[in-house]
């Protein structure tokens, strides 16, 4: 994926040449029809972006471009027919299709040693695909930015953000970090430390900027000596484990631009950070080059275990039964929330902890308490016995009430104002706001929204394409659980077919596709939900590795021989699988309650996706309406009556305003 394509899936952001004056009709019309062929792909602009569009050199290329971005299914399933030739198949037939596939290249490359590119696949009839299904989703806004500010407003966008970045806005960021002037990398506060690594990390090993200057901006970058240590460690395992000698001397330079006393206490949080301290130091051959005699000194009582770890100091006043213990864990709110359980069970009541923390509560990370909050929630703690049970139900209204309190802190768009809730196309009861298990993959959507499959969707229909150079055996696999309860598979060693699921075929070579269709109509009082999960079966170990894995969940409402098989403009979601993995559980459906989740949890596909939870115990639903209570705002039922419609994504005028742009008004 290039950088563009990155920013649309990531951000829906597109980048065009901005014209000047004002759109003659003409204009606007052509505008209107490059946007009509943008509806064709499942996205539309708002108004304003159409009429930007109208004055934009860009206008010829645009449509071209997004038909670019958004993927395609280059290749027939094993019965292009789908899913008709496989539904009126009898078991013997299939079998035997894929017995002689399966000899085509496993056996002959097994026999006699010859690799195999393509292997054979039986001749079927097949008809020209060309009937379109009906419209049956909503167009997904984008939004145009100045190809001019391509790389600074992407930059801003995730960095800003209070929350983990996942594996393609790390590329993203690295390509404006190599782009974009020093002093712009330097004018962006990076809100959530885990995202300091890799900017960071970009300054620290560039080619262009002085070493001077680097001292300047990494300073400037990081608030402390522990994040200085922080993205030490991150550089030297990317470094692996080897500095130059420029580099050293750069960072020695650096922690002593700090105060020596923020040096010793974070040289020390704990024990095993300790540890690693000291391994970072040898390594940047700190007394060699250092300068600063009080930076050697602290230095030294580390390597002479003379300072003690704030973490040995406060689980000593914890064993003791200290009463001072509350006030040292609230001097740092951030691990006296974490240690909630730790302080409940060594005797210290609720109340006093609560006390303690409470007044904190401005200085806690909304995704802290929100990730708790979901963990505190889960419907299996019902299962613990009566005291853990009890204890996790204390917590629980602790960290509401913190999360409330913290919410409250925050100046929104939303204060003091009448809000209309414009998400009719997700199940805000069924939605998680995943923080630290978002899905690697990224996206626009994120992991754990839960979308509404409207009423006309007879099908659902998770599909994959995948190519390379090599011959690459990638496999799709769904399992459904009944409604009494047991499971059904359906996949390459599995059934092919049952009374609710179709599966098109195992292929084991590349340029091929694989499609699971699930019948809404005849499964809703036979299975409660389904899981989708891809597996890398041979080929590469990580899918990183291969050259196009196009994978994705469409809206199906028409089936028949001339029917387009994938349609872009009817998909929930689709990615380019470019993860460090080999297995990932894709998606889910709820078949009873319709509606489908995008999952994209790697390396937990162990088989088959066995959905058994519908609950999410702390939901979209549950955090929106404390949101709402803190920012004191009145939820209104008519939009005609409220200041600001909420909508999940780009904004079609200005009285929307988007959840996900927004990060869910956690900052």
């Amino acid at each position: 994926m290039n950088y563009d394509q990155l920013i649309f899936s990531e951000l829906r952001l597109l980048t065009v040449k901005m014209g000047e004056g004002s759109p003659d009709d003409a204009a606007l019309i052509k505008a209107v029809t490059v946007n009509e062929e943008l509806l064709a792909l499942g996205y539309t602009l708002s108004p304003k972006d159409i009429a930007l569009l109208s004055l934009s050199p860009s206008i010829d290329t645009l449509a071209k471009r997004v038909r670019e971005y958004v993927g395609d299914v280059k290749a027939e399933p094993m019965y292009p027919d789908f899913p008709n030739q496989v539904m009126k198949m009898d078991e013997a037939t299939f079998r035997f299709h894929q017995m002689i596939h399966y000899l085509s290249t496993y056996g002959v490359e097994e026999l006699f040693g010859a690799k195999v590119k393509k292997g054979w696949l039986p001749e079927t009839e097949k008809t020209e695909k060309t009937e379109a299904d009906d419209k049956l989703l909503a167009a997904k806004v984008v939004e145009l930015i100045d190809e001019k500010q391509r790389y600074i407003i992407p930059f801003k966008k995730i960095l800003t953000r209070t929350e983990r970045m996942d594996d393609k806005q790390r590329l993203i960021i690295r390509e404006c970090a190599e782009r974009l002037p020093a002093k712009e990398i330097i004018s962006i506060n990076v809100t959530f430390k885990q995202n300091l690594l890799d900017l960071f990390n970009a300054v620290f090993t560039s080619e262009r900027i002085s070493s001077e200057n680097k001292i300047k901006y990494l300073h400037a970058m990081c608030q402390h000596t522990g994040d200085v240590l922080k993205c030490t460690d991150y550089a030297l395992t990317r470094a692996k484990y080897h500095f130059r000698t420029s580099q050293k001397k750069l960072l020695v330079k650096l922690i002593e631009s700090y105060p020596v006393e923020d040096l010793r206490e974070n040289l020390i949080l704990s024990n095993k950070k300790s540890e690693r301290c000291e391994l970072m130091l040898r390594f940047m051959d700190y007394n060699t080059y250092s300068r600063s005699g009080e930076h050697k000194k602290a230095v030294r009582e580390l390597r002479n275990g003379q300072l003690r770890s704030w973490e040995s100091k406060a689980k000593a006043l914890v064993e003791f039964g200290d009463a001072k213990a509350l006030d040292f864990y609230a001097a740092r709110p951030g691990m006296m929330l974490r240690s909630l359980t730790y302080l409940l069970r060594n005797g210290y009541k609720a109340d006093d902890v609560y006390k303690a923390l409470a007044p904190k509560a401005k200085s806690l990370k909304t995704q802290t308490l929100m990730s708790l909050m979901s963990f505190f929630s889960r419907p299996e703690l019902s299962g613990l016995d009566d005291k853990r049970y009890q204890e996790s139900l204390i917590i629980n209204i602790m960290i509401s009430s913190l999360l409330k309190s913290r919410l409250f802190a925050n100046r929104t768009p939303l204060w003091g104002k009448k809000v209309y809730v414009d998400c009719k196309d997700y199940d805000l009861d069924q939605s998680a706001i995943r923080i630290n298990d978002r899905s690697a993959e990224g996206g626009y959507i994120r992991s754990g929204l839960a979308y509404k499959i409207p009423d006309e969707v007879k099908r659902l229909r998770f599909f994959i394409y995948w190519n390379d150079k090599e011959r690459v055996d990638v496999d799709l696999h769904a399992s459904a659980r009944l409604c009494d309860g047991s499971y059904e598979n359906i996949g390459w060693n599995a059934n092919f077919k049952n009374s609710t699921l179709v599966f098109s075929g195992d292929i084991t070579h590349s340029d091929a596709a694989e499609f699971i269709d699930i019948d809404l109509e005849n499964g809703r009082d036979l299975v409660d939900t389904v899981g989708v999960n891809i597996n890398l079966f041979s080929g590469y170990n990580t899918f990183k590795e291969i050259d196009e894995c196009f994978v994705g969940a469409m809206a199906v409402s028409k089936t028949g021989e001339e029917v387009k098989l994938y349609d872009p403009k009817n998909c929930f979601f689709s990615h380019y699988l470019k993860g460090n993995y080999r297995k990932i559980n894709y998606g889910y459906v709820d078949v009873a309650n319709r509606v489908i989740v995008f999952d994209g949890i790697a390396d937990k596909a162990d088989g088959y996706y066995n959905v058994v939870m519908r609950n999410n115990g702390f939901s979209l639903k549950n955090y929106l309406d404390i949101l709402f209570e803190a920012q004191m705002s009145t939820v209104v039922d008519d939009p005609a009556r409220a200041n600001v419609i909420l909508v999940m994504g780009k904004p079609e005028d200005k009285k929307q305003l988007s959840l996900i742009d927004n990060n869910f008004f956690m900052e």
